[in-house]
């Protein structure tokens, strides 16, 4: 196969709503590891998270985590690349977001810090195997930039979040919308694209040799960017614009067929 490396979103492309692997799709990675092509994950997950389903996959590549703010080797090995918020755009956002009265959470060191704790929380910081800290003030923190923001609120509120804070920052800051109640906040050098072209360029893998497998809005920069850009599943319009190939309706089956395809060397011309 003429790949040499493969990145892969996890949400809604190997993982089902529930967060579990989808039957087939760890086998299918296997595959593809087998033939000596290079697996990794691109993801918006933090690392903790990604952490461990890299280990449920068996994937030893380097990990593309928080929308590609952080590339990271698995197992608390080296950082490869962080591209964290300046603290004067991080207190930019917070004020924007305080103002608008939404919660908010800054991501820093691999732990979450909030201002406001509620069991909803809680039990986020437990599904990500993270440490919740309560701050008196996020914009306060100086112990170290965080790599990025977000905000939790109902959807009319996190539509407020994303035209403010991409009408105050501007080009400073990538604004991602990842589910109606949920938005994050990062670097405007971060973003998986810029990450994966950094990774590919470590490695010594040329970007026609790279393949980018995603569903989502935050897929489009690193679908674009790679040699072949896939979109699995019943995808958004303008990600299967963004794409070089689109593979069926159901992520589960269109994953896998889309490795199946590659194996084969089905791919486009």
């Amino acid at each position: 196969m003429k790949y040499r490396l493969i990145a892969i979103d996890l949400d809604g492309t190997v993982l089902d709503g529930d967060g579990s692997v989808f039957p087939g799709a760890r086998e299918a990675i296997h595959q593809v590891m087998a033939g000596g092509i290079t697996v990794t994950l691109a993801t918006g997950r933090m690392y903790q998270p990604s952490n461990r389903f890299a280990e449920e996959l068996s994937i030893s590549a380097p990990l593309i985590c928080y929308q590609g703010a952080l590339i990271r080797e698995p197992g608390n090995g080296d950082i490869w690349w962080h591209k964290p918020l300046p603290h004067r755009v991080a207190r930019k956002v917070i004020a924007g977001i305080r103002r608008l009265g939404v919660q908010q959470y800054a991501y820093v060191d691999g732990a979450i810090y909030v201002e406001r704790v509620s069991d909803e929380d809680r039990r986020y910081a437990r599904r990500n195997g993270v440490d919740l800290h309560p701050v008196d003030d996020l914009a306060t923190l100086s112990h170290g930039r965080p790599t990025e923001i977000a905000a939790r609120g109902q959807p009319e509120d996190i539509d407020l979040v994303v035209a403010c804070i991409r009408d105050c920052c501007g080009s400073e800051v990538i604004v991602n919308k990842i589910h109606d109640s949920f938005c994050e906040i990062a670097d405007a050098e971060s973003g998986k694209g810029n990450a994966l072209e950094y990774l590919a360029e470590r490695l010594t893998i040329p970007r026609s040799q790279v393949v980018a497998i995603g569903d989502s809005p935050n897929d489009i920069s690193m679908l674009r960017w790679a040699g072949l850009g896939i979109v699995v599943g019943d995808a958004p319009a303008e990600v299967r614009e963004a794409a070089d190939w689109v593979i069926g309706d159901g992520a589960q089956e269109s994953f896998c067929e889309a490795i199946a395809r590659l194996l084969d060397g089905d791919t486009p011309a």
